[in-house]
């Protein structure tokens, strides 16, 4: 063989390893940027936004009107297809439990359950935080439903603001004169209710995402250095610290004796109140980054592995599991002696609090992943198709819905009830007050960043952060 054809050979081998070369790198690059998109789908609830200045609208509806319309994959954030999927519509009632994938496990050894004691147990929670707003959503139960009846705003004016060093995605608390509220900057603040003044801070380990649960002179907080924090309510003294496997950014609940509150490490943990000392703990097979409802006897836990558990408050044994299509980062809502809450599945589902049971259950066009308040037998629920909606408690029937405004098709606060308004936060930075009623809009408070930050109401005004750095009281 000539010296030319073996040149001729080598440069041809030579061509044909840099060609497949250049196919692997691709092929690598490739998967790399669907290993990147994948992530940023899972942490989507983490987005931070930019606001935009589009006027929502009220549109009262009637139940299944309507349009199916065929959806746009692959577009959107998280890969959702924004504006041209079907809205929230009706679907089957009281579905039957079959297995754990959308159904009820029940512990056999458990007797059953009496309806009756459950509900007096919910009158007396509801009862006993009666004043102010010492939780995620008011009370442990998380109607988000200020009882206080305040003179409701005619238009939204700020009264006072304050500025922190970072933004805020923790919601306010509320009492006796103080608001909590912890933020991006490593710190819990302590302000007067009334003039907004900072009555003290104290700086924690990481950003706090938590929302203080407020005590007989002292709160509980949960941060992301993976602790869990009680202040002294009068200075910030810290007074104990609880360790968990990871970070905390779900809100704790105080009753009685113990505090209740998730981790990322899928544990939901009760620890003594007055020595931060475990006293059990319970492996919910998903992140928690919710606020567990809780009653005297009983606790209700959602996961993002999709499970919801009612356990005993005893001992954390299990009374019934059900499971959802999907993650649920909602906190449960307990009313009339139903839960109430939605999933990524794009189902908002109403489980029967003493069996588990579905009593009915909705389908969305997006994803349902704030959590819903309620009273007077409505429901009122946001989806991450950008309405919020009203329901029927007793059978899911849409009473009214109306569009809120968002550069992402994305809910992250939970609205609060007052005086016949509903107020609630979006990533276009407004605060909204929308009509009980008819979900008309009366008024929207405009921030410079998106409100991720859950509304809390008293008697002085709707106290809501933002991710702009600040606080804000509206009145």
């Amino acid at each position: 063989m000539t010296t030319r054809n073996w040149m001729r050979r080598i440069f041809l081998c030579s061509a044909v390893i840099g060609l497949a070369q250049t196919l692997q790198i691709g092929c690598l690059s490739a998967f790399s940027e669907n290993l990147k998109v994948s992530e940023q789908n899972l942490n989507r609830a983490n987005t931070v936004w930019i606001s935009s200045n589009d006027s929502p609208t009220a549109l009262p509806v009637k139940p299944n009107s309507f349009p199916q319309l065929a959806p746009t994959p692959g577009s959107g954030t998280g890969g959702k297809a924004p504006e041209t999927k079907p809205e929230l519509k009706q679907v089957d009632t009281a579905t039957p439990a079959k297995g754990l994938n959308g159904g009820v496990s029940v512990d056999a050894a458990n007797s059953e359950i009496q309806a009756p004691a459950l509900l007096g147990e919910a009158q007396s929670v509801t009862k006993q935080f009666g004043e102010g707003w010492k939780n995620f959503l008011q009370n442990p139960l998380h109607t988000s439903l200020c009882p206080a009846g305040p003179a409701v705003p005619s238009q939204g004016r700020m009264f006072w603001s304050f500025p922190a060093e970072g933004g805020v995605d923790s919601s306010p608390t509320i009492s006796k004169g103080a608001v909590y509220i912890g933020c991006d900057d490593n710190y819990v603040y302590a302000l007067d209710e009334h003039t907004g003044q900072m009555r003290w801070r104290t700086k924690l380990g990481d950003k706090v995402k938590s929302t203080a649960a407020v005590g007989e002179g002292y709160i509980v907080i949960g941060c992301e250095d993976k602790k869990v924090y009680k202040l002294n309510a009068s200075n910030g003294s810290i007074l104990w610290s609880f360790a968990a496997e990871d970070r905390v950014s779900g809100s704790p609940v105080i009753l009685d004796t113990a505090v209740y509150v998730g981790s990322w490490d899928g544990f939901l943990y009760k620890i003594d109140v007055s020595t931060g000392h475990l006293i059990w703990k319970y492996q919910s097979g998903g992140r928690i980054t919710s606020s567990p409802a809780v009653l005297p006897s009983f606790v209700v836990v959602t996961s993002h592995s999709g499970v919801v558990a009612l356990l005993n408050a005893k001992d954390g044994t299990v009374r019934w599991q059900f499971k959802a299509g999907n993650k649920v980062f909602a906190s449960p809502l307990v009313l009339d002696g139903v839960i109430y809450f939605g999933s990524w599945d794009k189902n908002f589902y109403a489980l029967d609090l003493a069996t588990g049971k579905p009593k009915w259950k909705i389908s969305g066009a997006e994803s349902f992943s704030i959590s819903a308040a309620g009273d007077n037998g409505r429901i009122y629920a946001g989806n991450d198709d950008l309405k919020m909606y009203c329901l029927e408690a007793a059978s899911g029937k849409i009473l009214w819905k109306t569009q809120l405004n968002s550069p992402v098709p994305l809910l992250a606060s939970s609205p609060a009830i007052a005086g016949g308004f509903l107020y609630v936060g979006s990533a276009d930075a407004n605060l909204y007050a929308l009509d009980i009623r008819n979900g008309a809009i009366k008024w929207k408070f405009k921030t410079q960043r998106p409100v991720v930050s859950s509304p809390a109401v008293t008697k002085t005004g709707v106290c809501v952060g933002s991710q702009d750095g600040n606080l804000y009281m509206v009145n």
